[in-house]
């Protein structure tokens, strides 16, 4: 089991603490039934049936390593 610590502004803390007194329940409770409401995450997924990952660029007259020395080319040596 994971341990998370977290920080919050009073004004939230003090929220939780009224919504906890409120419907009865800690508010490491309300906490953890709000995250049960999040969807299932697919761990099978595959990158290579995205159809972005065959995605094919566009001829331009840009030099082949602009996209590894951007900043040589906006800002100079």
């Amino acid at each position: 089991m994971a341990q998370l610590t977290l920080e919050l502004p009073d004004l939230y803390y003090r929220r939780l603490e009224k919504e906890s007194s409120r419907v009865g329940k800690a508010i490491e409770r309300l906490i953890f039934e709000w995250i049960l409401q999040f969807p299932e995450t697919d761990e099978s997924y595959d990158p290579t049936q995205d159809p972005l990952y065959d995605f094919e660029g566009f001829e331009s007259d840009a030099p082949a390593d602009l996209s590894i020395n951007a900043d040589k080319y906006l800002y100079g040596e």
